[in-house]
């Protein structure tokens, strides 16, 4: 009798839950908007957001006034489309026209980011019933993971690899052979596109006993076809020279992608002393470990995601094989879709130990949290400098809104709206230090200049073709002398 009068409210608190499940879904994603959007304004007007911010609003701001994609900083191009084939960023335009400022693609980021919930109930819902104790608290699971996901913007903005565009994709995945989801990337850029749609031919052949030919030979042939396209003619066709693109990323593979193409297959043991290191396993734990590896349990799911991770160990660039950065959006969605699916399936045959398992992917997504220094933990504790970012907003607008800038990273997000921006000092791997030459400002944080080009830039600053409007807080404004 004590047993039915306790589980009696339990009993209708699921049933609440159940009949409210949509609206605490959406308050769950407009809370979880609020908060990250808050988060990357935040962040951006503390000074603490890097330069590929500022090229990608560049390139939006310049196709809002009629120069289709249109970027200063590279030296082997002046379209982005000569670094990467994108189509959904530029469909932010007539939005940004609305209201002009980096804020707008920050928020629109996080708000189609945090709609990732949504499919994901969905995919849930769908497989599940109406079973609710495995769905909520899987959701709720899922929301833990993929809070990693989503908690990424506020480390490396990136307007074009957005999270959101990802997530929005989920409801695709509805489809059993997994082939329109990859279609996402497409619009986004050219390698989880091609590499996603070959991914998703051979998802088929895991997911579906008999798949047919074109299930499997279509997306695998068009996944082919756009990373060539786009590797051999598209980006070539935009760029001046400079050599292979990715050169720089994969060049210890070879210096073309023939090349490359041969040292992956001739030769397994150098390529795998290169991928197998501390780093990049350590990589791979802290992608899987927050979702108790149950991801690995469907490979099929996986599939889809392996193309972009294995570009992601194979670079030479620590960014590519880090958690904190964007070229994760591909592979974290289908690790929590496979994590949900393993969830339910082990909930239907033993509820008992799903729901434990549910619970507990819960506890687990939520301390990685702090295990892993979450970026939003990370922006609530860190001290805001007030006194130097009042100070450089008064050296701002010393600066004409049509005048040539060279800048350092976190500088160069607040000067983007304008035709001619250059990153300083230059010499990154795509950003050409010639540029700089081009500047009539040059607008300077020290503390991220190299120390072995202080003297050099000291040297500038006393020089009789420029004039120091600004010299506090180690913050250097120079101006050309006319």
């Amino acid at each position: 009798m004590h047993a039915s009068s306790s589980a009696s409210p339990l009993r209708w608190l699921l049933r609440l839950i159940e009949r409210q499940s949509w609206l605490l879904l959406w308050l769950a994603v407009a809370g979880y908007a609020l908060i990250f959007a808050v988060a990357a304004v935040y962040k951006y007007q503390s000074f603490w957001m890097g330069f590929d911010l500022g090229v990608h609003e560049q390139l939006i701001w310049n196709t809002m006034h009629g120069r289709i994609a249109a970027v200063s900083m590279f030296g082997s191009t002046d379209t982005y489309l000569g670094i990467d084939i994108i189509i959904i960023e530029l469909l932010f335009t007539p939005l940004y026209a609305l209201l002009p400022r980096v804020e707008t693609l920050l928020v629109v980021q996080v708000a189609l980011a945090a709609t990732g919930a949504v499919p994901l109930f969905m995919l849930g819902r769908e497989r599940f019933g109406r079973q609710c104790v495995v769905r909520v608290a899987g959701g709720a699971a899922l929301l833990g993971g993929a809070a990693r996901a989503i908690c990424y913007p506020l480390r490396i903005p990136d307007s074009h690899g957005g999270h959101g565009a990802v997530f929005v994709g989920v409801p695709l995945l509805r489809a059993r052979a997994l082939l329109a989801f990859p279609a996402d990337g497409a619009a986004r850029t050219r390698d989880p596109l091609g590499c996603g749609l070959c991914a998703g031919g051979a998802g088929a052949v895991c997911r579906l006993r008999a798949p047919g030919v074109a299930l499997v030979g279509g997306p695998l042939l068009l996944g082919m076809g756009w990373v060539a396209l786009c590797v051999a003619v598209l980006i070539p066709f935009f760029r001046q020279g400079g050599g292979f693109q990715y050169a720089f990323i994969y060049g210890w593979l070879g210096a073309t992608p023939l090349e490359m193409l041969q040292t992956l297959l001739l030769r397994p043991v150098y390529v795998a002393e290169r991928v197998l290191t501390a780093g990049k396993l350590g990589y791979l734990f802290e992608l899987f470990a927050p979702l108790l590896f149950l991801a690995l349990l469907r490979p099929g799911l996986l599939l889809v995601a392996l193309p972009s991770l294995l570009l992601n160990l194979l670079s030479a660039d620590r960014i590519h094989w880090s958690i904190r950065y964007h070229y994760q959006a591909f592979v974290l969605p289908f690790l929590i879709i496979a994590t949900l699916y393993i969830v339910i399936d082990i909930t239907r045959s033993r509820k008992r130990v799903g729901t434990t398992l549910a619970l507990l992917l819960v506890a687990v997504s939520l301390l990685a949290q702090v295990w892993l220094r979450s970026p939003l933990i990370h922006l609530a504790t860190r001290d805001r400098p007030t006194e130097r970012i009042a100070y450089v907003q008064q050296v701002l607008q010393l600066i004409p809104p049509d005048a040539a800038v060279a800048a350092t990273s976190t500088l160069g997000p607040h000067v983007a709206r304008r035709e001619q921006l250059y990153f300083y000092p230059g010499g990154d791997l795509i950003y050409a230090t010639r540029l700089i030459d081009n500047a009539d400002y040059l607008l300077i944080d020290r503390n991220e200049v190299p120390p072995e080009q202080w003297d050099a830039l000291q040297q500038q600053a006393r020089s009789p073709g420029w004039r120091v409007l600004a010299n506090e807080h180690e913050y250097l404004l120079l101006a050309r002398e006319e």
